[in-house]
């Protein structure tokens, strides 16, 4: 073990006697570094005879030995003595880096092969030997061999350089080491089960990184809420900071641009805190559209208390993977450390077991179960920290108690310790519902459960009462306070403007500043008439002012920006946007505009009801989705729709007064209109050739098909207007005389009662005294008038109502569609006129 090449020598002349016999003296010491011990050379007299000096040099050997033996001097890593055995043959000393030194020696012969006991009379001498392998007897291999297993590794290290290049007989030996291949039998067990190993093995690392670091996650996230450790919060640095970054950001600007929100949200800021005054047992949702205020309420209504927990979906929406949206959920509980390549090394884990024995193993990960974690471990510090807090209280209650007891006061103790409504926790999922999270439904199932264990309140915003629903599908045991949100009125939106926007003065008594472009009450009023509300679009707006901007340039550019936006969100103009799937039509939402810039708000039913929507409320849902219309709710159900925000009813105005764009749109609109009705027409047509009942009258069923080929010609006649072609009620007086001059005539003989009686539920036959009856002055039925109803000649009694209904549904179609194609022509006349 001795690195210096000298001290090795010194050790192992140490080890020599100074005394050997025949006055033999020692020429050489070579230490062997890798095989260990060392190489002794020594000269003395020889006698002529050759025994003689055989004899005499291991009588040399022998007295080296003798001497170790009798001093004891033992190796300090084994109990085994140190010996001295004479080197018989050629030392061969080499630094070969793969000749490593194994049990086993190989014996090549170089010349008769040696038997078994020859070799054994050879090597046993170095040690005990395990075992003796020979070359077959029918192999041709040459040079001849024989392998000796030694039962340990220093006793073929003394045979690899003792014996080899000596001679046994007329045979030289050559001797070298076996490469080792065995392995441990525990690690050839375990290499052979890997149905077993591999799981046990990762499932074993997974604990122990689990065991090691969720304490530590634990610490991260109770200091990410308590903020035990953020210097931000400490009394003299966070007042230092907070006023260097005041300081910093609105130099120059004037001091009452602190004002936020408008008076209209005091009341449902004062309702929030006395909703979490109150013991946490229902989830508080508080609804309203973008921009109405939303956050900056809650913020107001939970800044008193201790312990706040924010969970921003609209940050962890913008990673466009799963990953890394678990990863920002990460970020924002101060859940650290985070390995992200657990989650890939598990999987590939899982997928080798599965690839070599079938089955899967159980340790996969994915980002989802991560969340979960990440989840459960900020429940079990909000449990750790409820229960700390209620063992606090339990103890000063206690002490209080014995304090009284000593004064001689008894009090009762009730055993009940509630928590005050300032250390309840509050757990605020801003935005959960509006943003496509994959997480979305594992966060809300995870807050209804901390809210129904009463660890902590949670506040859920959202802009529609959607998510309303969502929050009370998730905790269906208790109710859900609702806290609904609307645009300012406009008297607080004048008043806010006011506020931000009137001359303020300065400090250390300077004359007075005014705000570029002093805004007067009539710029403010006009503005809060195209803005509305919407703090968003206010604030923007002040900030335009602020920035140098008169106040109709500022609202000019909101107006255009929100025409922009309409633009490309509503409409397949751009080929970007054309690629995303939306879920409405250009045609869904130009009958929608129109409808809203020409009435301010229309009836939700009657929309959904339209040819254009089918009854369908996807394309509704999506556009209040995209913000670009407001569902109005009452009782918990849609009932009007509004722009989605109060500007968007300018920009419409604006895009309506685009006399091309607005008349491209109409004929794209009135198109598909016709096509919805011709589709009604087809399908009439095709029912009425079904029933091809006319099979009483020749005349009759030659007056149909005429009729029908004039309703054909004067539907796709060429712009043939209604009085142009053959309408219903003219052929059915046309059939109606062809049949009969006469209206009192009597119908024909009673028939049986066809098939298609029992399909549509009428009666078997023409009866001849109810048609005479209905053919006075009051009935007509048999008379060709437009206002009366007509019998159909030929057609049987039961299927006179479905024959009239349909030749009504084609005429009052193609009614439409003669509308539609007039405006059509002239919408086009307009587009060739620009």
């Amino acid at each position: 073990m001795r690195r210096s090449e000298g001290a090795r020598r010194k050790h192992i002349a140490s080890l020599l006697p100074a005394e050997l016999p025949h006055s033999a003296s020692i020429s050489d010491i070579g230490p062997h570094a890798r095989d260990g011990g060392g190489m002794v050379s020594f000269t003395f007299l020889a006698p002529e005879d050759p025994d003689s000096a055989r004899q005499a040099a291991e009588a040399v050997v022998g007295a080296v030995d003798a001497h170790l033996a009798k001093g004891g001097r033992r190796r300090w890593f084994g109990l085994a003595p140190i010996r001295a055995l004479p080197v018989r043959g050629v030392p061969f000393t080499e630094d070969i880096v793969r000749m490593l030194p194994s049990k086993e020696v190989k014996v090549e012969f170089g010349g008769p092969d040696l038997t078994v006991e020859q070799i054994y009379r050879e090597f046993r001498r170095f040690g005990r030997i395990l075992d003796i392998e020979t070359q077959p007897s029918t192999s041709k291999d040459t040079p001849r061999w024989a392998i000796v297993h030694f039962t340990g590794l220093r006793e073929a290290t003394r045979a690899r350089n003792c014996a080899h290049g000596d001679v046994v007989g007329s045979t030289k030996l050559a001797l070298s080491y076996v490469k080792q291949h065995a392995e441990h039998v525990v690690i050839q067990w375990l290499r052979e089960h890997t149905k077993f190993t591999i799981p046990l093995a990762a499932a074993a690392l997974i604990a122990i990184i689990y065991a090691v670091f969720d304490p530590i996650r634990e610490f991260c996230v109770e200091n990410k809420i308590t903020h035990r450790f953020d210097l931000s919060h400490l009394p003299l640095l966070g007042d230092v900071r907070r006023a260097a970054m005041r300081s910093l950001l609105r130099q120059g600007a004037a001091p009452k641009e602190e004002a936020s929100a408008w008076v209209g949200l005091a009341g449902h800021s004062d309702r929030l805190r006395s909703l979490l005054d109150d013991p946490p047992e229902s989830f508080v949702v508080v609804v309203g559209p973008h921009g109405s205020g939303k956050t900056r309420m809650v913020e107001q209504a939970t800044a008193g208390k201790k312990y706040r927990i924010v969970i921003d979906a609209a940050k962890i929406a913008r990673q466009t993977s799963e990953l890394g949206q678990m990863t920002q959920l990460a970020k924002q509980l101060g859940w650290w450390p985070v390995f992200n390549s657990i989650i890939s090394i598990t999987n590939a884990i899982d997928l080798m077991v599965k690839a070599t024995t079938g089955g899967n193993a159980g340790i996969s990960a994915t980002p989802e179960s991560q969340a979960r974690r990440i989840l459960e471990t900020l429940a079990l510090v909000l449990s750790n920290m409820r229960r700390r807090r209620t063992d606090a209280l339990k103890a000063e209650e206690s002490r209080a108690a014995k304090a009284s007891h000593s004064r001689g006061d008894h009090r009762l103790d009730t055993g009940v310790h509630t928590i005050p409504s300032a250390d309840v926790p509050v757990i605020v999922l801003d935005s959960l519902m509006d943003k496509d999270l994959t997480f979305a439904p594992i966060i809300l199932e995870w807050a209804a459960g901390v809210v129904e264990s009463g660890l902590a309140h949670c506040i859920v915003t959202a802009s529609s009462i959607s998510g309303y629903h969502e929050v009370q599908r998730a905790q269906s045991q208790s109710a859900t306070s609702l806290l609904s949100l609307d645009d300012a009125p406009p008297i607080e939106a004048i008043t806010l403007l006011q506020q931000q926007l009137a001359p303020v003065g300065t400090a250390g008594g300077k004359a007075e500043q005014h705000v570029p472009g002093a805004v007067s009450d009539d710029s403010i009023a006009h503005a809060v008439k195209v803005l509305g509300g919407r703090l968003e679009d206010l604030q923007l707006l002040v900030q335009k002012v602020h920035a140098g901007e008169q106040v109709d340039a500022a609202l000019e550019s909101i107006i255009q920006r929100a025409i922009t936006e309409v633009r490309k969100h509503a409409f397949d103009n751009d080929a970007e946007v054309s690629q995303n799937k939306h879920t409405w039509t250009p045609e869904q939402f130009w009958y929608l505009l129109t409808e809203l810039a020409q009435h301010g708000e229309t009836e939700y039913d009657r929309v959904r009801s339209s040819p254009l929507f089918a009854g369908s409320d996807d394309a509704l849902l999506g556009l209040a989705e995209a913000q670009l219309i407001t569902m109005v709710y009452d009782y918990d159900r849609p009932s009007r729709i509004r722009a989605g925000r109060p500007v968007c009813y300018a920009a419409f105005a604006r895009i309506m007064a685009d006399a091309g764009f607005a008349s491209a749109m109409t004929v794209r609109m009135n198109k598909r209109f016709i096509e919805l009705e011709t589709a009604k027409i087809r399908k009439a047509e095709e029912e009425l050739a079904l029933l091809n009942v006319f099979h009483a009258s020749a005349d009759a069923h030659a007056a149909l098909v005429t009729g029908m080929a004039a309703i054909a010609a004067s539907r796709g006649g060429g712009g043939k207007g209604a009085a142009d072609g053959l309408r219903p009620e003219a052929f059915v007086a046309q059939a109606a005389a062809a049949a009969t001059d006469d209206c009192s005539v009597a119908q024909p003989a009673p028939k049986p009662r066809s098939w298609l009686g029992w399909l549509f539920g009428g009666g078997s036959q023409n009866q001849p005294g109810a048609a005479q009856g209905r053919s006075g002055p009051g009935g007509g039925d048999c008379c060709a008038s437009g206002a009366q109803r007509v019998a159909v000649p030929g057609v049987p009694h039961e299927l006179q109502g479905r024959v009239r209904f349909l030749l009504r549904a084609i005429h009052d179609s193609q009614l439409k569609v003669d509308q539609w194609e007039d405006e059509c022509r002239a919408r086009a006349r307009r587009l060739a006129s620009l």
